[in-house]
C-alpha cells in the first residue's frame, strides 16, 4: 500500500534551527539542528477538512498549507519548503482554526477531521501585516537593484498583505555585508536576509554538508559561513533557488535579466542520465518578425519521482548549449550555402547511394530524441538498405554520487538503446560497420572527438563522404563534405528515458530566425532526396512516437499525453513478460 511521509513535530526552536543565532555555537547550549522526526501516514487514513468553505478529504496529518494548496488557496509563507523539515521560524503562515486557541501556525498544524480552517479572517491579515513589518524593518531598500525583484516572495507579500510605510527612517537601518561571495556559485547578501534558514536546512539535510549557518542574535542575525569554509558543494545553487529573498542569487545568471521580461518552459536536463526535471527561463525577442530567443537559465522543476524539488549546479550551465557555437547556415565543402543549394549538391550524392545496398551508414549518439532514432533507422532501412545504426557517446563518463548526478552524462542512452533494438551498434563493432562505406550519417555525434576510440576515428576518416547534422560546432564538422545545421534541445520536440526507465518530454521552448532545422525535418529532406514519399506526420514528433509505441512493447500505452509533465514508466518487464513480449 502506498505510504506517505508526514512531519509529526519539531524541536523547539531554542535548541534547534534558532540556537546558533541565540547563543553561538561555541556556547554549551548550542546544539547541531535535529531534522524534523517524521513518520509514515496512510493514504487511505483521511479526514475531512472545510478551508474558507470549501471541503477537502486529505490524509491524516498534511499540513495545512499543503491542504489549502488542493483547494487553490495559497498561505503566504516564508521559512516552510515542502521538501525539508518544518522550521515555524518566519510566523508568517498563521491561520485561525475554530476550536483552538490563539492563530496557529499552517506549515506545523496537521490536519485533522472535521477541522475548519479560516485563512482570511482580519486578525489574520492583522498578524500578517505586523510580520511583514517585522521582517522589513532593516529591509534595505534595493528593489531597483536586487537580482530577485519580480520573483522575491517579500516583495509580492508586501503588495499583497502589507503596504504600510515602515516606522524606521532610512538612515536607522541596521547595515550588514553586501555582496558577499560565499561560494564559487551564489553570492550572498546579509542585509537582505530574513532569518528564514531555508538555506542552513538544505545544507543540513540535503546535501548533509552543513556550509550555511545562522550567526549573532535579534536584528543583526546573518546567515555566513565559518571561516575557511565555501559554500561550494555540487547543489550550491539550489540555496540560491529556495531563498524567498534577494539574499542567495545565482552568480551565472547575476544582472543577466530581468525576470517579468523572460518566458518560462518546461525541460528536461541534459546534462546526464538523471533527467532532472527543469523549468528554462528564456527571452524571445522580436526584430521585424525575426525570432532571436536567448537562453537565460535553468530552474530545478519538482517532480518527486526524479529529482524532488533539486538539480545540481552542473546541469545548470547546460543552457549554454542553447546559446554558444551554433550553426545557422548549411556547409557545403566548407562553404557556407543555402538549404536549396545544399539539398541540391545532396541529391549528387545520395541518389545514387541509394541503388546499392548497404552503401552509407548512420551514426548517431545519445543525445538523439527517441523520435530521432527511430526516424533515422527508418531512413538507412528504408532508403540506403543499411542494417543498423551505430550509437557512440559524446562525452566520457564524469563524476557521479549517490543522489542525482549520474556519471553517464548523456540524457537518453537508454532510450537510443530500446528504440535501436536489433540494429543497435555500439563500441568497437562500430569500427567494422564503417568500413567499404561509401558516406556516412552522422546525427549529433561527433566521430573524431578525443572521447571516441582510435579505430572507430580511423574508420571514419577511411569514409569518403560526410554528411553531419548537428546544432554546434564540432571537430568533425571542419573536414565534412556537408554540415546540416539542427536545433538544441531547447528548440525541438520529442523524448527522453532517463536512468530509472522514466520516458520524460523535452519541449520548443525557443524560438530562433536562423537555417536551423529540427532533426526530424532534416531526415524527412534526406529521405525525399532518396526517393522516399514520407507524409508530414514523419516531421511531428507526436506522431513519430506513437510509431514508436505501436511497435515497440516496452513503449506500450504511452503518447504524449499520458507521459505529461512529470513524465510516465515504460511498460514494466514483469508485465511484459507475461504477456510475452520482448525487454
Amino acid at each position: 500500500m502506498e505510504r506517505r511521509s508526514v512531519c509529526s513535530r519539531i524541536p523547539l526552536p531554542c535548541r534547534s534551527e534558532a540556537s546558533s543565532s541565540i547563543f553561538g555555537r561555541s556556547s554549551k547550549l548550542w546544539c547541531r539542528p535535529r531534522p524534523a522526526r517524521r513518520v509514515e501516514v496512510e493514504v487511505t487514513d483521511t479526514v475531512k477538512v472545510n478551508i474558507d468553505g470549501q471541503e477537502i478529504e486529505v490524509p491524516k496529518g498534511m499540513n495545512v498549507i499543503e491542504a489549502a494548496k488542493k483547494v487553490g488557496v495559497e498561505i503566504p509563507h516564508y521559512c516552510y519548503h515542502s521538501h525539508l523539515s518544518v522550521a515555524g521560524n518566519c510566523r508568517m503562515c498563521t491561520v485561525e482554526i475554530e476550536g483552538m486557541r490563539g492563530l496557529p501556525i499552517a506549515c506545523n498544524t496537521g490536519c485533522t477531521d472535521g477541522m475548519v480552517v479560516h485563512t482570511d479572517t482580519e486578525k489574520v491579515k492583522d498578524t500578517r501585516a505586523a510580520v511583514l513589518e517585522f521582517l522589513l524593518l532593516n529591509h534595505p531598500i534595493d528593489c531597483p537593484i536586487c537580482d530577485q525583484a519580480g520573483e522575491c516572495m517579500l516583495q509580492i507579500y508586501y503588495m499583497e498583505h502589507d503596504r504600510q510605510d515602515s516606522r524606521v527612517a532610512l538612515e536607522e537601518k541596521v547595515h550588514k555585508g553586501k555582496a558577499i561571495e560565499v561560494g564559487p556559485r551564489v553570492m550572498l547578501d546579509q542585509e537582505r536576509c530574513i532569518a528564514c534558514a531555508r538555506c542552513v536546512r538544505f545544507c543540513d539535510e540535503i546535501t548533509k554538508t552543513g556550509e550555511l549557518r545562522l550567526l549573532n542574535r535579534s536584528n543583526h542575525t546573518t546567515i555566513d559561513t565559518f571561516p575557511g569554509i565555501e559554500l561550494d558543494n555540487d547543489y550550491s545553487v539550489c540555496t540560491a533557488d529556495i531563498c524567498p529573498v534577494g539574499a542567495l542569487t545565482n552568480k551565472d545568471f547575476r544582472f543577466k535579466a530581468r525576470v517579468w521580461f523572460l518566458q518560462h518552459d518546461d525541460e528536461i536536463c541534459p546534462g546526464c542520465a538523471t533527467g532532472c526535471n527543469v523549468v528554462l527561463d528564456h527571452y524571445e525577442q522580436i526584430e521585424l518578425e525575426d525570432w532571436n530567443g536567448v537562453a537565460y537559465r535553468l530552474r530545478p522543476r519538482i517532480n518527486d519521482d526524479v529529482n524532488q524539488a533539486w538539480m545540481c549546479d552542473h546541469g545548470r550551465l547546460e543552457y549554454h548549449k542553447v546559446n554558444d557555437d551554433r550553426l545557422d547556415r548549411p556547409i557545403a565543402h566548407n562553404v557556407e550555402v543555402s538549404w536549396e543549394g545544399a539539398l541540391t549538391n545532396l541529391r549528387k550524392v545520395l541518389t545514387p547511394l541509394a541503388d546499392e545496398k548497404g552503401a552509407v551508414a548512420g551514426i548517431a549518439s545519445y543525445d538523439c530524441t527517441n523520435e530521432e532514432i527511430w526516424l533515422f533507422k527508418k531512413l538507412l532501412k528504408e532508403a540506403f538498405g543499411t542494417e543498423g545504426v551505430a550509437l557512440i557517446p559524446q562525452r566520457a563518463d564524469g563524476p557521479e554520487d549517490d543522489f542525482l548526478i549520474d556519471a553517464d552524462k548523456h540524457p537518453n542512452r537508454a532510450g537510443c538503446q530500446l528504440v535501436a533494438g536489433d540494429d543497435l551498434i555500439e563500441g568497437e563493432a562500430v569500427a567494422d560497420y564503417l568500413e567499404g562505406r561509401k558516406a556516412v550519417i552522422v546525427l549529433d555525434a561527433d566521430p573524431r572527438s578525443a572521447v571516441q576510440a582510435a579505430s572507430l576515428r580511423d574508420a571514419y576518416s577511411a569514409v569518403k563522404q560526410k554528411i553531419i547534422l548537428t546544432p554546434a560546432k564540432n571537430a568533425s564538422v571542419f573536414d565534412a563534405s556537408f554540415v546540416l545545421p539542427t536545433v538544441s534541445f531547447a528548440e525541438k520536440d520529442g523524448t527522453w528515458v532517463n536512468r530509472q526507465g522514466r520516458v520524460q518530454r523535452i519541449r520548443r521552448a525557443i524560438r530562433r530566425s536562423t537555417a536551423a532545422k529540427p532533426a526530424l525535418d532534416v531526415l524527412a529532406e534526406l529521405a525525399a532526396l532518396a526517393g522516399l514519399q514520407w507524409g508530414e506526420d514523419e516531421r511531428e514528433a507526436a506522431a513519430v512516437f506513437e510509431e514508436i509505441a505501436k511497435d515497440h512493447p516496452r513503449f506500450r500505452g504511452l503518447d504524449y499525453d499520458v507521459i505529461g509533465r512529470l513524465g510516465a514508466p515504460l511498460e514494466d518487464r514483469s508485465a511484459m513478460a507475461k504477456e510475452g513480449g520482448t525487454v
